[in-house]
């Protein structure tokens, strides 16, 4: 009996030693990057680029670059639907995973004016969001919500807020982690915006009107978690 029991325990720590060799050679299988930038569509992934090459670092939008890259698409391991369609996130390590964020309605406004009609868009996020049964606007009020969730779930290392000063919280990350003494004072701010698409803007109240009450109280949720208020 003391044979057989220590041979199953043998057979057992084999297999976890086996798995643990596998995991490794995956991830030295990866290629490494720096910066993993990550939001909804229309949340200000562009931006984010622009910053961190102003800091010096080399970070596509939607493109893979040097120091990494910023884009919704990888929030999720698939191969992205836009730009290089051969990128999959499944395939990278990267050092810091970062969340940006602006006004929650502005991104509902904006994806529901300008991205949603993009069935392509529409139906890769749907993949990983369920919108079944929703109706045009709870739909982008639930992209939203249901893609932030992918990528709280990830515990991003930092989250810059794109209306809030981002140039002086980048810096003073940098500054932390990454010992940056490039400079001694934040970025001057920006003074265009960055792939930015003209449209209407959906009110709170519009989205009250239109969206099924459990839906809405997330939403407002959501807001209060991030800081942001909702007028009527």
């Amino acid at each position: 009996f003391y044979f057989i029991k220590c041979s199953v325990q043998t057979v057992k720590l084999r297999k976890i030693s086996i798995s643990i060799l596998i995991l490794k050679r995956g991830l030295s299988n990866m290629e490494k990057r720096k910066f993993l930038i990550l939001g909804h569509p229309r949340s200000g992934t562009g931006f984010m680029s622009i910053l961190l090459q102003r800091y010096g670092y080399r970070v596509g939008h939607e493109w893979m670059m040097e120091d990494g890259i910023s884009s919704w698409m990888l929030v999720v391991e698939d191969n992205q639907i836009f730009i290089d369609r051969t990128l999959n996130r499944k395939n990278f390590d990267f050092e810091y995973i970062i969340m940006n964020i602006r006004h929650p309605l502005d991104i509902v406004s904006s994806t529901y004016f300008t991205e949603n009609t993009v069935k392509r868009s529409l139906n890769h996020r749907a993949k990983f969001v369920d919108m079944e049964g929703l109706n045009d606007v709870e739909q982008a009020v639930k992209s939203v919500l249901g893609w932030y969730r992918l990528i709280e779930m990830q515990r991003p290392h930092l989250i810059i807020h794109v209306d809030r000063n981002p140039e002086e919280k980048m810096f003073y990350f940098l500054k932390r982690f990454e010992n940056y003494d490039r400079l001694s004072e934040p970025k001057p701010k920006l003074k265009k915006k960055i792939n930015t698409r003209k449209h209407d803007k959906l009110t709170f109240s519009f989205l009250k009107e239109n969206c099924r009450p459990e839906l809405i109280e997330e939403f407002e949720d959501f807001c209060k978690l991030y800081g942001y208020k909702l007028k009527d």
